[in-house]
């Protein structure tokens, strides 16, 4: 099973490569271990911020250092691909939120754990469900059942399918 997994998305440039740049980043860590990519997939933003809309996927595998760590090495990427600081309400070129870190539960100022919107948004659940299976600690259900209970009813599509081989979606020229 996966020890932690990172929603992305972003909505400004050229998204697919900001993702891969994003996956790239994350994989260049001594303590990255195995992983999983979701598909990627297309949705509007949920709030008035402009943007194209928002590619989507989720990176989900084992990592073998603290979850503080994690949680510095996604903010250092989002940096390294030119997102600000403060992103509520501000188009992104590649925002990664923690969603889940083995079983822990943890509410601190900069870190929630499991991520407190994970179960209503269908742009998480979708691809979080393509690579975790098991029960999602303080939720007591699994991505699928979370997202056949999910009250969202926004537009989602696949624009590119999870990799059957490789680390990235295969991209046609």
């Amino acid at each position: 099973m996966s020890e932690f997994a990172v929603g992305m998305g972003c909505n400004l440039g050229d998204r697919i490569h900001n993702l891969q740049e994003g996956v790239r980043f994350l994989l260049s860590r001594l303590k990255m271990g195995t992983f999983k990519l979701s598909g990627v997939y297309e949705t509007q933003p949920l709030e008035d911020v402009g943007g194209d809309n928002f590619y989507n996927c989720v990176l989900a595998g084992n990592y073998f250092g603290s979850v503080e760590e994690l949680h510095r090495d996604c903010r250092e990427a989002e940096i390294y691909l030119g997102s600000t600081a403060n992103k509520n309400s501000a188009a992104r070129a590649l925002d990664m939120d923690l969603l889940l870190f083995k079983d822990t539960v943890m509410k601190e100022e900069n870190l929630i754990l499991p991520h407190p919107r994970l179960h209503l948004r269908k742009f998480v659940l979708v691809p979080l469900a393509e690579v975790w299976e098991g029960i999602l600690p303080d939720l007591g259900s699994t991505p699928a059942q979370l997202l056949d209970a999910c009250s969202d009813e926004s537009r989602i599509e696949r624009v590119f399918e999870m990799p059957e081989r490789g680390c990235f979606w295969e991209v046609s020229s």
